[in-house]
């Protein structure tokens, strides 16, 4: 029988964690959630940060700006941020407009409050030294993978997606760990012979559909991290729900999987750096 992942009951776990941390410091963490226009996923996700946010004892600053905002007025804005005192995390909601560069809004942010971990440097830390945080969504999938007592050793396991949310951040984590994987992205031709093997299967490729039930192997783990807007308004993944939950041992539904715990672990990365910020003062 196929398990199915409670991201809302991992999350509230967590949360709770925070909760009774946020209580003995002297300060109220705060984030600055920014967003440019109105993509459904995005406006889904950050919704769901400043109801969980607030909900710990988080302030959570929305500022939503336009779609046609200027590259240099966005940069000024997170510039404000940057330098403000009371704001201990700094998020930037993607995807960006196609007329913003991305890498450089992204570098904007400083590295203490990049709690995204998207600039160079910190992406830069997560290969080379210990990063002050630890990428969200990765973080999420490493968090619910020991949650269900998930082994990873002597295990095939296969990324869908190389990209810096999910599957880069993640082979930085296993490659630390020693951990062999596989990855395939949008150039790797044998999807299908890949996944048939694999005993824990990731997905990060914001493909609607992309992992179907005949690609999986009979007891196999398989990770939703991939999200995408639908023309209706709501949020998909990258697997087909219904044909690998006949196939799976565990299975990550979107929504209500890893999306709820990447954002209790982007909420802990605030927490962390109020408190590293307190032990500085």
């Amino acid at each position: 029988m196929t398990r199915i992942v409670d991201g809302r009951k991992i999350a509230s776990e967590i949360l709770e964690g925070l909760r009774t941390k946020i209580k003995t410091l002297g300060l109220k963490p705060r984030l600055a959630v920014i967003q440019v226009g109105d993509d459904p996923a995005s406006s889904s996700y950050v919704k769901m940060k400043k109801k969980m946010g607030e909900a710990v004892g988080l302030w959570v600053d929305l500022k939503n700006y336009p779609k046609n905002i200027s590259q240099d007025e966005l940069i000024a804005a997170i510039a404000a941020s940057n330098s403000d005192p009371r704001i201990h995390g700094i998020l930037v909601q993607l995807p960006l407009p196609s007329h913003l560069t991305r890498a450089v809004v992204l570098n904007s942010v400083v590295p203490a409050k990049d709690v995204d971990c998207l600039t160079s440097t910190n992406k830069e830390a997560l290969v080379s030294a210990d990063p002050v945080f630890l990428p969200p969504a990765a973080a999420a999938v490493m968090k619910i993978l020991d949650y269900y007592k998930i082994e990873l050793i002597n295990k095939n396991i296969l990324l869908v997606g190389s990209g810096d949310l999910v599957g880069q951040p993640l082979g930085e984590i296993f490659s630390k760990k020693s951990i062999p994987f596989k990855i395939a992205n949008r150039h790797t031709g044998n999807l299908s012979e890949l996944a048939a093997s694999a005993d824990i299967i990731i997905t990060g490729a914001g493909q609607p559909g992309l992992v179907t039930g005949e690609m999986v192997k009979s007891g196999a783990v398989v990770i939703d991290a991939g999200t995408t807007g639908s023309d209706e308004g709501a949020v998909v993944g990258d697997v087909e729900y219904e044909s690998v939950s006949k196939k799976a041992m565990l299975l990550s539904p979107v929504p209500g999987g890893v999306g709820p715990v990447t954002v209790a672990m982007l909420l802990q990365n605030v927490v962390n750096s109020a408190v590293q910020k307190q032990n500085e003062e």
